[in-house]
């Protein structure tokens, strides 16, 4: 099992046996995300977990390929048609990936099957990383365009922006054993979603996780603290 630290937390976790995800990047700068995160990121109490309405800010793929290390994964987004062809005109052919395809402050996409372009060289990842609403049908055709590693879970999309945290287990959850009961040893599954303690991990592994991914728990030091010496 391997433990990721999931983007945007990748770009500034980087404890040792994990494998940060670095990102989202995409292909033109977006706002600044520090103050995107001050202004829309806020705890609910009541829905138990992290709104946000950040819409993926960043500095652009430019200056994420000047920061991502040979042991880390770069995240991607596409915003208008042609995006991934030109990301993947820039990076290193083998360079890992994480596709993501769901965040839910994102309504301009380009096509799915522009992540096609990423598989004509091998790489040791290339995940998409899915809604905790993507239909069994959808990732069957993300399967067809050549995807076999996928993070489950993204954000929420309510009506507050995204929702993220303890809150997001359920779907996630229900969303692993239904895609490993359907696809079988086709597909290898990171788990991602409101995982605090390594019950957590081990709720997602006997459901069918191969790896899991931490996010949210990034903001309380002393959980993240226990959490990485019970995956030791």
């Amino acid at each position: 099992m391997e433990t990721f630290i999931s983007a945007p937390f990748g770009n500034y976790i980087k404890p040792k046996n994990c494998i940060p995800v670095v990102g989202t990047f995409t292909r033109n700068p977006r706002g600044n995300r520090f103050l995107a995160v001050v202004k829309t990121l806020r705890y609910n109490i009541q829905l138990d977990g992290w709104t946000n309405r950040l819409g993926l800010p960043n500095p652009g793929l430019s200056a994420g390929i000047k920061k991502i290390k040979s042991n880390e994964i770069l995240s991607v987004a596409q915003i208008n048609e042609d995006d991934f062809t030109f990301i993947n005109s820039r990076i290193w052919s083998s360079q890992s990936l994480e596709v993501n395809l769901s965040c839910p402050n994102i309504l301009e996409v380009g096509s799915w099957k522009d992540v096609k372009i990423f598989f004509r060289t091998p790489r040791d990842y290339c995940i998409a990383k899915v809604s905790p609403l993507i239909s069994l049908e959808e990732i069957g055709y993300l399967m067809e365009l050549g995807f076999t590693q996928f993070h489950i879970s993204n954000t929420l999309p309510i009506a507050a922006g995204g929702l993220s945290g303890p809150t997001l287990r359920p779907y996630t959850l229900k969303l692993i054993e239904t895609t490993r009961k359907t696809f079988g040893d086709n597909i290898e599954i990171i788990a991602g979603g409101g995982i605090q303690n390594i019950g957590h991990v081990t709720e997602y592994m006997n459901a069918g996780a191969n790896h899991v991914s931490i996010g949210s728990v990034c903001f309380n030091p002393i959980k993240l603290w226990k959490l990485l010496r019970a995956l030791r």
